[in-house]
């Protein structure tokens, strides 16, 4: 497999692979992280990344704790981040990359990497309030 062309993989076609570095997680994790590779096997930090555990970054915790406030509860899905995202927004009047760029450092430790639309719905709601809050999760 090329590195360079990674993204272009189907999951079906990288599934036995990924079950042999014990990093298959589906197919919409592949879809969420396989722009963001260089090599197939920088794919277990993502699996980290998603199921923890991980030091969140928290710059400001009172900005982190509004957006604990405002969490959604229950399964999330492809439309969670945009309505998490408005509601923070709402709740600190906070936008663009004072935003997003605390959300994505709490939740993932990082200060790039997957679309957060994406990669949210597989952080889930309990690895994502404990994060918020600046625990390992």
């Amino acid at each position: 497999m090329n590195a360079q062309l990674l993204h272009q993989y189907d999951y079906a076609v990288v599934k036995d692979r990924l079950a042999a570095l014990g990093a298959d997680k589906g197919e919409a994790f592949w879809n969420a992280v396989r722009a963001n590779l260089v090599l197939l096997k920088d794919v277990k930090d993502f699996v980290r990344i998603v199921e923890g555990p991980i030091e969140p970054i928290v710059p400001d915790a009172a900005f982190a704790s509004a957006a604990a406030e405002v969490l959604p509860t229950g399964a999330y899905d492809a439309t969670t981040w945009q309505a998490f995202t408005n509601a923070v927004k709402e709740k600190t009047g906070a936008k663009g990359k004072a935003l997003f760029m605390p959300l994505r450092q709490a939740l993932t430790g990082m200060d790039h990497g997957p679309e957060m639309a994406a990669l949210f719905p597989l952080i889930g709601e309990e690895r994502a309030r404990k994060r918020l809050m600046g625990q390992a999760a």
